[in-house]
């Protein structure tokens, strides 16, 4: 799914747009935004504030955010305002699985727990500890949310829910779209201390060494080497196309007779999402779309590696594969990911449920994570106190991370 999250206006209460029934002003500032059923602390609204910093900074070539424009809008006020639309998302989600009585087990709030704690220690807390942002605001608007999207998703498209996809949709989906593969690999490298020979069995160990290299680096591996090796893997490739090994066997007798870790991967995944994208390399994505069922092939990888294949027969997978929860949700996620986003970006930019606390909005604006640019620094690198590894938190960007960790999973349990 696409990254981003929403708005709501910083004008006069009177004309906040879309986004609030009435504000209040006092000296609370415990909580930023309430229904009759959800009241969110402050801490919510300051994190949605910096996720519409980080949104608008990769909007922008401009430096000084001051001096920004986005969407035709001050970027700074852009920002407020997208801050309040994201918040409304918590609301509009809370509603919905009222509405849809949904609610999260045990096993997903523990989830929910953990998400939120290793996030806040391995990224977070540095950035918004002294920002006002407890570790419990965080888990609410981050952890939170991610595990409600889903629910919510799921309950509207998987089966029995208001717009479920068919089984029959979901099943020509997989097998076209789908690849159920397994692979070794041999990087064409090698350390940068060995001596070069030209033995099948010396060039085809410095290669699978390469991976443990030492400190003194790894160097490209000669033209004979590489010759060697390939010859060496053609054999292998004989044997499985003959049906006298299987590959994983060839990828285990292959380590074992070079003293190396076995490189054997199995995968069952989309190959044009960006899970697999992110995963392998583009040419040897596109080898296997063009593979058929039951074809091995020995292939040269972005002129790094060589890869032995085999492309099974999706229709195997199927039945075994839409059983699992989490690879529905992938496959589903590739169907209305973007559509469900979309409605969740429409209601939040209309909802009028919530009554928020001017005195939180007035006092935590964008400037609380403005910094201003050094006079040469450029606009591609002008300071900014968002860390360019934090994810783009908008609406669909937690709902991308979702996706992505049940793709991952999905992905993994297939290794």
């Amino acid at each position: 799914m696409k990254l981003k999250r929403f708005t709501a206006g910083v004008l006069a209460c009177a004309l906040v747009v879309g986004a609030a029934a009435g504000c209040t002003i006092g000296k609370d500032e415990s909580w930023c935004a309430k229904t009759a059923n959800l009241t969110l602390p402050s801490g919510v609204y300051i994190y949605e504030l910096y996720n519409a910093y980080s949104e608008a900074q990769s909007k922008t070539t401009t430096a000084d955010m001051k001096k920004a424009k986005i969407d035709n809008k001050d970027a700074m006020t852009w920002v407020n305002d997208r801050a309040k639309q994201l918040t409304n998302e918590l609301f509009v989600l809370n509603d919905k699985m009222k509405q849809m009585k949904l609610s999260l087990t045990s096993s997903e709030n523990s989830a929910v727990e953990q998400a939120a704690q290793n996030a806040w220690a391995q990224q977070f807390s540095s950035t918004l500890a002294d920002k006002h942002v407890s570790e419990s605001s965080f888990q609410t608007a981050y952890a939170e949310y991610i595990y409600q999207l889903r629910k919510v998703f799921m309950g509207t498209y998987d089966a029995g829910g208001s717009k479920a996809i068919p089984t029959s949709t979901q099943k020509d989906y997989f097998e076209k779209h789908y690849s159920d593969i397994e692979y070794m690999f041999v990087p064409l490298e090698k350390p940068a201390s060995s001596a070069s020979s030209g033995a099948v069995s010396s060039a085809a160990s410095a290669a699978a060494g390469s991976a443990a290299a030492t400190s003194s680096g790894t160097t490209a591996m000669t033209a004979s080497e590489k010759a060697a090796l390939k010859k060496e893997l053609d054999g292998y490739l004989s044997q499985i196309r003959g049906g006298k090994t299987t590959l994983k066997a060839a990828s285990t007798s292959f380590a074992n007779a070079h003293g190396t870790s076995d490189t054997y991967q199995a995968m069952t995944g989309d190959m044009d999402s960006s899970t697999v994208a992110s995963s392998l390399p583009t040419d040897m994505i596109s080898a296997v779309k063009g593979m058929k069922a039951g074809e091995t092939r020995l292939l040269e990888a972005s002129s790094s590696y060589y890869v032995l294949i085999t492309k099974n027969d999706i229709k195997e997978k199927t039945d075994s594969f839409l059983k699992n929860g989490d690879n529905r949700l992938q496959l589903l996620h590739a169907l209305k990911g973007e559509t469900f986003l979309q409605d969740i970006e429409n209601e939040a930019k209309s909802y009028k449920g919530a009554t928020w606390n001017d005195a939180v909005t007035k006092k935590f604006t964008a400037d609380l994570y403005y910094t201003a640019p050094s006079s040469t620094a450029s606009a591609a690198s002008a300071a900014a106190p968002v860390s360019s590894a934090a994810v783009s938190s908008t609406a669909s960007s937690k709902a991308s991370s979702a996706s992505s960790k049940a793709a991952s999973s999905a992905a993994s349990s297939k290794k």
